[in-house]
């Protein structure tokens, strides 16, 4: 067995073992991995943990660290922190790193930090700006856009904002509260990186993003890593 297809047997045993303990489904990023490869029935999650901590390097323990904590959070809130501190310490994690990873995910799954219909018109304005941005919207970058958005309406606002309201945008998200600025920039980052690439045209609008919201340095790189992290799984490859 390769080391490549070794890694991602490690990977998925524990993706699979947290899935089955929190209930949350295979995120669609990792389905990949599932199918292209045959991955056993895990074993406890702790020794799948500790096995992975062993066979993994460390971008390959960051992205599986990344992905346990996605799978853990509920209504913006890690909901198991022993097994998030367990997973921390078996894949060699310093504390610093594990936190701005946590709190990156968590930024990106706040239950309703967008509420009524022209906030989410404008959310998707913005993904969608950065999904075109590259000059083509992939299949993937529109799969994102409607998995977390709570009405597909919303996605048609959005297209009718960009084209008839492009110059305001940035007046638009200024205004925004300081959780739904990092809701947004979380979620513009997964549109940047969902779909394997990172062009410098997707860098320079998520920049100008960053600018237009008075965004710190400091919380862009935070929000960044835990992001680039959880879909870093070429590390796999």
């Amino acid at each position: 067995m390769s080391n490549g297809n070794l890694a991602v047997q490690r990977f998925m045993a524990v993706i699979k073992g947290v899935c089955q303990k929190t209930g949350h489904p295979m995120p669609p990023h990792l389905t990949p991995l599932a199918e292209g490869h045959a991955i056993p029935e895990p074993p406890p999650l702790e020794e799948a943990l500790e096995t992975a901590g062993l066979a993994l390097d460390d971008a390959q323990s960051a992205c599986l660290f990344a992905n346990i904590v996605n799978l853990t959070i509920n209504d913006g809130r890690v909901r198991d922190r022993s097994l998030v501190k367990l997973a921390a310490e078996t894949l060699r994690l310093d504390r610093e790193s594990a936190r701005d990873v946590q709190e990156a995910l968590e930024a990106r799954l706040q239950p309703n930090a967008f509420r009524d219909d022209d906030e989410w018109a404008l959310f998707c304005a913005v993904l969608l700006a950065m999904a075109a941005a590259d000059e083509e919207v992939t299949q993937s970058e529109t799969a994102y856009l409607q998995r977390f958005v709570p009405n597909l309406g919303h996605i048609e606002a959005g297209k009718r904002l960009l084209s008839e309201k492009a110059d305001t945008l940035d007046e638009e998200v200024a205004r925004l509260s300081s959780r739904q600025k990092r809701f947004l920039t979380t979620h513009a980052i997964g549109m940047m990186l969902i779909d394997g690439e990172y062009k410098g045209t997707e860098a320079e609008l998520l920049e100008s993003l960053s600018e237009q919201m008075s965004l710190a340095q400091y919380d862009q790189d935070r929000l960044m890593k835990g992001m680039y992290a959880l879909y870093n799984v070429s590390v796999l490859a």
